[in-house]
């Protein structure tokens, strides 16, 4: 595949998951639960907790950056790989069990979408490891 044809798939990638989570993290602010009205904190099918809100919107913004500094769309697919990856098991654990102190309150829903967010972000961090890849990318952000 053309060089540039992969660096522009791989912005595309990053942006769409950078998107997504600023939009669900963004709009969970508005969606958070009232103390008299416990588990109506969601949007669409997403959980909604501060905890969770911050940390999708701190993807989505740094997601963002890298694709505006396509030098740093590396060292971000391997993060939210990382982090992505860790949530996804934390979440299997929390929705399994019933425990009343968790404070981010994963459902099966966040699940697969941190699990599906991790999987591509491995891909595309995969495939930026071709130097001649994160060398396109480079040159194209005057680095």
């Amino acid at each position: 595949m053309n060089e540039q044809v992969t660096g522009r798939l791989l912005r595309a990638t990053v942006l769409v998951i950078a998107l997504v989570h600023l939009t669900l993290g963004i709009l969970g602010f508005f969606f958070l639960p009232e103390a008299n009205q416990p588990g109506e904190n969601t949007v669409w099918l997403f959980s909604a907790t501060g905890m969770l809100n911050i940390i999708r919107a701190l993807i989505g913004v740094l997601g963002i950056v890298a694709v505006l500094k396509p030098s740093a769309i590396y060292g971000y697919c391997w993060m939210t790989f990382l982090a992505l990856a860790g949530l996804t098991a934390f979440g299997v654990f929390s929705a399994a069990t019933s425990s009343a102190g968790d404070a981010v309150n994963f459902n099966w829903a966040d699940n697969v979408l941190h699990a599906l967010t991790s999987v591509s972000a491995l891909v595309a961090g995969i495939v930026l490891a071709s130097p001649s890849t994160r060398k396109n990318l480079g040159r194209r952000a005057g680095v």
